[in-house]
């Protein structure tokens, strides 16, 4: 059983999807979804195509999330990439792990925005 977070994160990172939970912006009810994700060392990466979507307006007004990573469920707080250039290396991330990304990347698509989310740690 791995340790530390980065060796628990990385024995998660090849899983498809994880389940993100927020609290909903109204009823601070939970929320969750199925979404991509991307790890690198003990950073996690989010992308969407739609930033208007619930999980996206609910972390803007409460940015404290829980993540289900099928072995491991950890809590951290999302942040909107704002950095050009960390905004690409996310993009070229997602496009390495998820092939439909891949492609379109190849017409200049992509996520429309990007999060990263700090203050990892194990929940549960």
């Amino acid at each position: 059983m791995p340790d530390s977070l980065s060796e628990r994160l990385a024995a998660v990172s090849d899983r498809s999807t994880c389940r993100i939970t927020t609290r909903g912006r109204r009823t601070g009810k939970p929320h969750s979804r199925i979404i991509w994700f991307v790890v690198e060392d003990t950073v996690l990466y989010l992308g969407t195509l739609n930033p208007r979507r619930d999980w996206v307006r609910n972390a803007q007004k409460n940015p404290d999330v829980e993540l289900d990573l099928g072995a491991l469920r950890v809590r951290g707080r999302l942040s909107t990439i704002t950095d050009p250039a960390l905004d690409a290396h996310v993009h070229e991330l997602i496009a390495g792990k998820y092939w439909a990304a891949w492609i379109a990347s190849w017409f200049g698509k992509g996520p429309e925005r990007t999060f990263r989310v700090d203050q990892v740690t194990p929940a549960g």
